[in-house]
């Protein structure tokens, strides 16, 4: 409406009015906020849209004597407003109202949602404390699913959780963890909580700082469990340093204090915990260990078994998604032909087969879950049993691997060389497969490379790291230098330039790959073109990959975002400027992304270093034919991003159209070759003439996206793709 009449009777227009209730919700908010009991609770829909969020108010004691004369006739004119509401039928807030009258029927129906606990079995550990049998597992959860999964499990039943400082979703935990506790049905010491030291938290100073931050974003006073995460710290020399030693002292100190009731190891070899006990005030209560079927660690169970040091496993299901991110090859545990007959004969699931088997073998366990439904049906094991044959029939399959590997803290000049040496299994256990060199870095050699027109090498597939999400690219880019990549293609702009320093201080220190083995790209931000920002913004980044030099720098866009007929600052005062750092020697060559042909031939009529890189998105929905021609006649390489078409740019850019990840022809194509999309995509990319920079954070398809080398598209197929009609840029400008 354009205009209301007031209660005075003026009239106020929709903006006026729009303007006073934001006013008035203002000073609402602050009266109100005195009386806050607790945090919000907020829902949200599958893409984290806010649906609803419940506020909590504590009035008790509270008269009007409370409120300074303007608050009162801020709520006195709020309750006018809600009053024409209601006799419009517009919707409004609902309140709920707590007394001592409707409170006993409020608690009984928060209850009503709570499952009984009492079913869950527990074990007894060493100190005289109980650990429930079946915890729920919190590893690889997406942010934002594991509170809802946390708030899932603690009302189906469990009362056991594990956590980690490096599953990076503590603080979700603790937001489940004070929803439960405030409703009332279930308390803090009803609760079994893990946390687990990170490799970077093993020295003496370090431990009680990393205990407390767990603490803080669990939102509780004490652990029920600490465990050193892993027994590597990332050093290099013969021994771990800081010895274990010195982190167990630490973790003592803190059960003396009461920060911590309970003390263990995760992924440690017997010898290991032997060390441990050697030297223990307070020995280990638990070993977390990977245990099921296919991996059944009986030496170990024997040995703590003697020792009355309780073990749990984790990944109890087999670890089913290891075989993409271990790129480990063999039959996957919940397909085993003698499980499924099991599962089948009993009525049961596969996963509930497993789990009753592991309290069989006499392991607390710790299946995984955000499925509401599947973490209840994991629960549902406590009421039968494996008949004995079945249970020894699981105890004697002939298939035995280790699904989580250690080959990520393999270094040849650090503590462990080998698989074997880590989880001293001597010279006949598991090595990496045989492409592997070092701490399991694959042969690089197979990566083909262009020479640019300063002499200098580019390899022709590289990691692109544009839209990955914060904390993604650290492990993204390990992953990728550890498989076979050498060219990373990085940017101010992408706000991630620090996480890929750190992967390359770790990759570097390991001393398998060496910086000159390495190509770093980085693009100059549309802010930084004058030439007082070229060489400050270059150090910028180079600061944060923590490297000497770059390999290649680009102008990331002619733009500046200035108003006017032409850019300012010029492209050539940005060139020249740019000139000048290969002089100096902190960039090795220069070019440009997201230019078209003209304005990489303006550069070139009074460039002194000529282009040697172009970069620009080309796929077979938008070819850039004529750019290709050019720059190949003038021994200018070009380098395609957005190989695979940008397949998310539809949500991005709004865009319509087909996705050439589902393209028929494409598709034909890839089933032909026993090959995917992706592939035959990067594929025609490398016969397109062009570097490639297929952009993934997933250790599966990382490794994937490089297996292009040893096979060719044939010319039909080339051709094929070549000749789709549909073009479509998909990066808008």
């Amino acid at each position: 409406r354009a205009s209301r009449v007031e209660a005075g009777g003026h009239n106020m227009s929709a903006a006026a009015e729009a303007e006073r209730m934001a006013q008035l919700g203002a000073e609402l908010n602050a009266c109100m906020a005195r009386f806050k009991s607790r945090e919000d609770h907020v829902t949200r829909d599958a893409s984290g849209k806010e649906k609803g969020r419940v506020r909590f108010f504590d009035f008790r004691g509270v008269d009007e004597n409370k409120f300074d004369a303007k608050e009162k006739a801020s709520i006195s004119e709020a309750v006018k407003v809600l009053r024409e509401r209601k006799q419009k039928g517009q919707h409004l807030p609902r309140i709920v109202k707590i007394t001592p009258q409707n409170m006993e029927s409020l608690i009984k129906k928060r209850a009503s949602r709570y499952a009984e606990a009492s079913e869950v079995p527990t074990a007894t550990l060493n100190n005289g404390r109980k650990i429930p049998l079946i915890g729920l597992g919190t590893w690889k959860s997406k942010p934002g699913e594991i509170k809802q999964a946390t708030l899932h499990a603690l009302r189906a039943g469990y009362r056991h959780v594990d956590c980690a400082e490096y599953y990076n979703n503590e603080h979700e935990i603790g937001e489940a963890l004070q929803t439960v506790f405030s409703e009332g049905v279930v308390k803090r010491e009803d609760v079994f909580l893990t946390s687990k030291l990170w490799n970077n938290h093993h020295s003496k100073e370090s431990v009680r700082p990393a205990v407390e931050k767990i603490l803080k974003n669990l939102r509780v006073s004490h652990l029920d469990l600490l465990l050193i995460h892993w027994p590597y710290t990332g050093n290099v020399g013969p021994t771990v340093q800081p010895t274990i030693r010195e982190t167990w002292q630490a973790m003592e100190a803190l059960v003396s204090e009461g920060l911590v009731h309970s003390i263990g190891v995760s992924n440690f070899s017997t010898k290991k915990v032997a060390d441990i006990i050697s030297y223990a005030q307070v020995p280990p209560s638990v070993v977390q260990v990977e245990i099921h079927p296919y991996w059944r660690q009986d030496d170990l169970l024997s040995f703590c078994g003697e020792r009355n040091i309780h073990v749990t496993a984790f990944s109890p299901l087999g670890s089913p998604d290891s075989s993409a991110m271990f790129q480990r090859k063999g039959p996957k545990l919940m397909d085993d032909p003698t499980l499924v007959s099991i599962a089948s004969s009993l009525n049961k699931s596969p996963a509930q087969c497993l789990i009753r088997w592991g309290l069989q073998h006499g392991t607390s366990i710790l299946p995984k879950s955000v499925n509401e439904g599947r973490i209840r049906s994991n629960l549902d094991v406590t009421s039968w049993e494996l008949p004995r044959a079945d249970y020894e029939a699981l105890c004697s399959l002939s298939f035995q691997q280790r699904m989580v590997t250690a080959r990520y803290w393999l270094n040849p000049k650090g503590p462990y060389k080998t698989e074997g040496e880590f989880w001293d299994e001597g010279p006949g256990a598991e090595t990496s497969s045989a492409n592997e060199v070092g701490m399991g870095y694959a042969d690089a050699s197979e990566v083909p490379t262009a020479t640019l027109n300063n002499g200098r090498k580019i390899p022709l597939i590289g990691l692109g790291t544009w839209k990955s999400k914060p904390g993604e690219i650290k492990q993204a880019t390990l992953h990728a230098l550890r498989a076979g990549y050498r060219h990373v293609d990085c940017a101010e702009y992408y706000n991630n330039e620090h996480e890929i320093g750190e992967a390359l201080q770790t990759v570097f220190s390991e001393g398998v790959v060496k910086r000159e083995d390495v190509f770093l790209t980085s693009k100059l931000w549309n802010n930084h073109h004058s030439k007082e920002s070229v060489r400050p913004a270059v150090e910028k980044i180079l600061k944060n990959l923590r490297v000497s030099h770059l390999d290649l720098l680009l102008i990331h866009w002619p733009y500046t975002g200035n108003v006017g007929p032409t850019v300012q600052p010029t492209i050539r005062e940005t060139w020249q400027a740019m000139e000048a750092l290969v002089s100096e020697g902190l960039v090795h060559s220069i070019g440009v992304s997201n230019f078209s042909t003209k304005k990489v031939a303006d550069i070139i009529s009074y460039a002194q270093v000529p282009p040697s890189v172009v970069q620009v998105e080309i796929h077979p929905y938008w070819r850039q034919d004529d750019l290709l021609s050019f720059c190949g006649e003038r021994n200018i390489h070009v380098t395609a991003f957005s190989p695979l078409g940008s397949p998310d740019s539809s949500a991005m850019f709004q865009r319509k159209g087909p996705k050439l990840m589902d393209d028929p022809t494409l598709v034909s194509i890839a089933s032909s070759l026993n090959k995917s999309p992706a592939q035959c995509l990067i594929r025609w990319g490398l016969q397109h003439g062009t570097s490639i920079l297929p952009k993934s954070v997933n250790e599966g398809r990382i490794r994937s996206n490089l297996d292009v080398t040893s096979w060719e598209l044939p010319r039909a197929d080339y051709e094929a793709l070549c000749s789709l009609s549909f073009q479509q840029r998909m990066v808008t400008a």
